[in-house]
């Protein structure tokens, strides 16, 4: 088959491993974490369908090395802790059998200990270790990590590594990035010491290449070592796209894949995730600067979600791997589709933050796009329905799109009538702003979908009661859209 994103569908090899394409599936922390952080089944699943949508490699986000110092409610990978390796095992089967490379992220918060808990006021009982000596801007004194502290997570680095790979992970990212420890020592921001720690890029690598040095005699040569950082922190105080090119060429011979991601989360949230105010792949010139100056393969990252885009990306040379989070969640068969050159099936994420919202108040994962996101662990519940029955569906606005393809995937008769001349109900203006193009483009995909799976749109078509008597439907499916929600404000309807 002819494909039409053909670079971006290209297998590559890093260290000993092929990967059957170039579009990863970036971090993201699961949600039934237990107590002592193991990865519950609920996460397990979760990583298992962006597997079965083709992702060339998926990777679990993530797994703190050092407890004893980062009381962060994460994954902890850890003999003495029961059943431990056992979830990290039966997560990487999982992944693994689908054809994807299971990748594990190894992390540690540094100051900013305990940030994943629902409980925000349980993170002042923590302690709190970084480079320095600091107060946090909430008040918490921060203590600066000992010769013999940093000696101990360096080892623990190694020693969860070792582990990962027992499991049967493939890979191991180092995540020194986005403000947590490693970062905090790489920037002059936070790190602030005068011993061989601090001062020069150099001395401020330090902790970078040990922690790398101890990933590589636990896992051996040849097992891909892949680390995670910010190409640029991008405030003032912190480092520049210049530092990140030297710290870059610092670290390349220690590791065999440099994901090149932007910002922090405490000074730059919107930078590390972009919203929709933002470009696709605003990031992605991070990475494609960093790439001139290394001799290793370059991962890019940042709103991704066009494989256009994407695949112009890697053909031009600018990254030689993609990594998706979100876009992941509103569609986790993304990559298959594309392979299969049905990218007009995509479901486009519309960076709206629900599925971070939810992470934070509630320790679950939801998708404003994809109902499944979350209820992995349901199955399929688009079954073969066991009796066909016809359906009229009142209403063509993303609701009723959604509803009519699942009941024509079941195997109904599947009927939906709009009344005006046009689908998509209230996304239809949102064409007019660019920032929301996507919200408008979703409903178009929606009616694609169901178009392909059989349901017969009939517009500029009212369902009165009258209508529903004369086509007699087994099952009506009332989605007649919602009303604007106008805010109490005095004066709101005056001039």
């Amino acid at each position: 088959m002819e494909r039409k994103f053909p670079h971006l569908c290209k297998p590559i090899t890093i260290g000993r491993v092929t990967f059957r394409n170039r579009m990863f599936s970036a971090p993201m922390g699961g949600t039934d974490i237990t107590n002592d952080g193991c990865i519950g089944p609920k996460s397990t699943a979760f990583y298992e369908l962006r597997a079965k949508g083709g992702a060339g490699a998926v990777t679990i986000s993530e797994c703190m090395v050092h407890p004893k110092t980062d009381g962060s409610h994460a994954y902890h990978l850890d003999t003495a802790i029961l059943n431990s390796l056992a979830s990290f095992a039966y997560t990487a089967d999982a992944i693994r059998r689908h054809g994807a490379i299971p990748s594990v992220e190894l992390s540690h918060s540094g100051m900013y200990s305990g940030t994943y808990m629902t409980d925000k006021s349980r993170q002042h009982g923590l302690a709190q270790w970084g480079p320095s000596a600091c107060v946090r801007p909430d008040g918490v004194e921060v203590g600066e990590l000992s010769h013999e502290m940093i000696d101990e997570i360096v080892a623990a680095y190694g020693q969860v590594a070792g582990l990962a790979k027992r499991a049967g992970f493939e890979m191991i990212m180092v995540h020194g990035g986005h403000g947590w420890l490693i970062n905090q020592f790489l920037s002059p921001w936070f790190n602030h010491r005068t011993d061989e720690y601090g001062g020069s890029i150099q001395n401020r690598c330090r902790f970078a290449r040990r922690v790398l040095q101890s990933v590589r005699e636990a896992v051996g040569p040849g097992f891909p070592i892949e680390f995670r950082m910010s190409g640029s922190e991008l405030f003032e105080g912190g480092y520049t796209l210049e530092d990140g090119i030297a710290i870059a060429q610092e670290l390349e011979d220690c590791i065999d894949l440099l994901h090149v991601s932007a910002g922090t989360y405490q000074r730059g949230f919107g930078d590390t995730h972009p919203s929709m105010f933002k470009e696709h792949g605003c990031n992605f010139y991070l990475a494609a600067e960093i790439k001139k100056h290394v001799s290793i393969p370059v991962a890019t990252i940042g709103g991704l979600n066009d494989p256009a885009q994407m695949e112009e990306i890697i053909k031009s040379g600018k990254a030689d791997v993609v990594y998706m989070a979100r876009a992941l969640l509103a569609d986790p068969f993304l990559p298959e589709k594309v392979m299969a050159n049905r990218d007009e099936e995509i479901v486009r994420c519309l960076r709206c933050f629900t599925c971070m919202a939810e992470r934070a108040a509630t320790a679950t994962r939801r998708c404003t796009v994809n109902p499944l996101i979350g209820r992995e662990m349901e199955g399929d519940y688009v079954l073969p329905a066991p009796e066909k029955k016809k359906v009229l569906v009142a209403g063509g606005g993303p609701g009723g799109l959604y509803a009519a393809w699942t009941a024509a995937r079941r195997g109904h008769q599947v009927i939906l009538c709009e009344k005006e001349d046009s689908l998509g109900g209230i996304l239809r203006s949102e064409q007019a702003l660019p920032f929301k193009y996507e919200m408008y483009q979703l409903a178009g995909t929606y009616a694609h979908l169901a178009r392909k799976a059989g349901v017969e749109i009939r517009l500029n078509t009212e369902v009165t009661a009258e209508y529903v008597e004369r086509e007699a439907p087994d099952a009506l499916i009332i989605a007649v859209g919602s009303r604007p929600l106008l805010p109490p404000i005095p004066g709101l309807k005056g001039d």
